[in-house]
């Protein structure tokens, strides 16, 4: 398969919910930047897609303007659906939200997918105010958690103790 046929088919996977053919379309060491405010693995990325497509059935990437390149290729997206299920991203940190009923319409973005032996290794989001998950969360009335900031004392006793783990 072409870098373009292999993209097209991942999408399309997706897309349709066949979560077994996208996962075999994708590396071991798969990354997807961009969509989310940190890097995505492989099972987390498919993770998300399966909540996002149970919770919008007519969830749309509407996938346009693939160009190949000799290690990928890119192409633009514009994800659509309507939340008419609840979704749940513990992933993510987030309660499980209700069904709003609330149509989602992402701006268009352009993705670059990086293609070795066959499979998508890597998958780059170009984030647009207003796109990848934290849009779609506010399209329906929610956000992405955000962790507490440290104060002057709690940097402190982490510059005490050596503890760099945060």
């Amino acid at each position: 398969m072409s870098n373009e046929e292999v993209v097209k088919s991942f999408i399309t996977a997706l897309q349709s919910g066949d979560f077994e053919l996208a996962a075999g379309l994708m590396s071991d060491n798969f990354v997807a930047g961009g969509f989310t405010p940190d890097p995505l693995d492989k099972g987390e990325f498919l993770a998300m897609q399966s909540e996002l497509h149970d919770a919008m059935p007519d969830y749309d990437f509407h996938f346009s303007d693939i160009q190949e390149h000799e290690n990928g290729a890119e192409a633009l997206i514009q994800i659509t659906g309507t939340h008419t299920r609840d979704l749940e991203l513990p992933i993510f940190g987030l309660p499980l939200i209700p069904a709003t009923g609330l149509a989602v319409d992402l701006p268009q973005m352009h993705t670059q997918y990086r293609v070795t032996d066959g499979k998508i290794a890597e998958i780059r989001f170009e984030s647009a105010p207003g796109s990848g998950l934290p849009g779609l969360l506010q399209q329906i009335g929610t956000e992405l958690p955000v962790l507490p900031r440290l104060g002057t004392e709690d940097i402190r006793r982490l510059n005490e103790s050596g503890d760099t783990s945060i």
